[in-house]
């Protein structure tokens, strides 16, 4: 068969998130070794900033109008089965399987046939909570949700989370293969601090610190505000917060900006991020600051740091401690108790003032570039149809034991 006689569905029923770039990647991807894909998504999604210019054919599939997340998933199901039999299939992609997969696995089970046999089917899931510290019921319930995953009928699992990859792969039989998919990030060509700063506006001289994309609780935005008001700082010390701010951040900041000592200290982007503003305020920063609470799976923004050259202060959760410590990318941080937090801050700005990139980053770096998802996503059928991949397939660099 001919690289453009085969056919590759990509099924994105979500339009926001992660999904989107996910989609229009995997879309790209394929169509770069002279493959038809086509992408399913909703309206919202096609007119999204992610998916306005793919060029590939995009099929319109109706938005979920639920909002109970099980009948949500079983609408999804249901445009699949549609979408899977309205045309003669090579492959199907499914880079948004959260729930989607266990939806497929419950359907299966009741005898229902959704996906064509023998059409390979891969699938992208984000969430690894199972891998992760937890109650005992939650523990119970993530394991009842991985099972249902691993039963769903598609032939390659791919997972964002190293920490999930790792901890799956030592579970006792019988068990799923699951290959770890890259998080893909570009490496940027890098400003200087002061040209940086003079793009956004603010002062040149002192210490910026900050907090970059979506600025929210879950984030621990607020947090870093709190680190930042209480900890002893020098007067030349900045807080930047460039991304949309949920009505709570900005109570915050205008708590903090209203204080006289921090006249003229509080800089704040309240808006939608575009790469290169969101580079930029890395660029301009001494150190970034993650102080996601509770957090479970990959963070990019700490990706893109790194592709930043910038040192990070994140929280103690596993991936931020096996990127942070095990690639010598910053430091961690006691985030969820004031005092400590705010030390920790302290002592990280000074780190900072001599701190340079570890070797490693660059290898971890490299996998995880958009080119290197595209391969992923790519090299089967690329190995199937007998062609050359435009771009070698990367693995990701061994972790390093450290202290911190």
């Amino acid at each position: 068969m001919h690289a453009s006689e085969y056919q590759v569905l990509v099924y994105c029923p979500l339009d926001g998130g992660h999904h989107l770039n996910f989609s229009r990647l995997v879309a790209t991807g394929f169509a770069r070794i002279g493959v038809r894909p086509t992408l399913a998504t909703t309206e919202l999604a096609e007119q999204s900033r992610e998916l306005s210019k793919v060029p590939v054919p995009i099929l319109r599939v109706p938005p979920l109008t639920s909002r109970s997340r099980v009948v949500a998933l079983m609408q999804q199901v249901q445009v699949l089965k549609r979408l899977a039999s309205e045309r003669a299939w090579n492959r199907i992609v499914l880079p948004s399987g959260d729930g989607l997969l266990q939806a497929l696995a419950m359907a299966t089970s009741s005898g229902l046939r959704i996906l064509p046999h023998g059409v390979p089917v891969e699938a992208l899931a984000l969430r690894g909570g199972v891998a992760y510290p937890a109650s005992q019921l939650a523990k119970q319930k993530r394991r009842a949700s991985l099972r249902l995953m691993e039963s769903a009928p598609v032939s390659h699992r791919h997972h964002l989370d190293p920490v999930f990859t790792d901890w799956v792969r030592v579970q006792p039989a019988p068990r799923c293969e699951w290959r770890l998919m890259p998080d893909p990030v570009e490496t940027p060509t890098l400003l200087d601090r002061r040209s940086a700063r003079n793009k956004l506006g603010i002062p040149t001289d002192g210490i910026v610190v900050g907090c970059v994309g979506t600025l929210d609780e879950r984030k621990g935005v607020h947090l870093a505000i709190d680190a930042f008001q209480i900890a002893c700082l020098p007067r030349h010390a900045h807080l930047l917060l460039v991304g949309q701010c949920t009505p709570a951040i900005k109570a915050a900041v205008a708590r903090l900006s209203a204080r006289a000592e921090f006249a003229g200290r509080v800089h704040v982007r309240d808006e939608w991020v575009r790469e290169d503003m969101m580079m930029a305020a890395i660029e301009a920063m001494d150190l970034i600051i993650a102080a996601y609470p509770g957090h479970v799976g990959s963070a990019s923004i700490v990706l893109r740091v790194m592709a930043g050259q910038r040192p990070i202060l994140g929280s103690a959760t596993p991936w931020m401690v096996r990127h942070l410590q095990g690639y010598r990318a910053g430091w961690l941080a006691n985030v969820e108790n004031r005092e400590s937090f705010a030390s920790d801050l302290v002592r990280a700005i000074s780190d900072a003032q001599g701190w340079r990139p570890s070797p490693s980053v660059s290898r971890l770096l490299a996998f995880n570039s958009r080119g290197n998802f595209m391969a992923h996503w790519t090299r089967a059928t690329a190995g199937e149809l007998g062609i050359s991949p435009l771009d070698e397939v990367a693995l990701p660099p061994p972790v390093s034991p450290t202290s911190g």
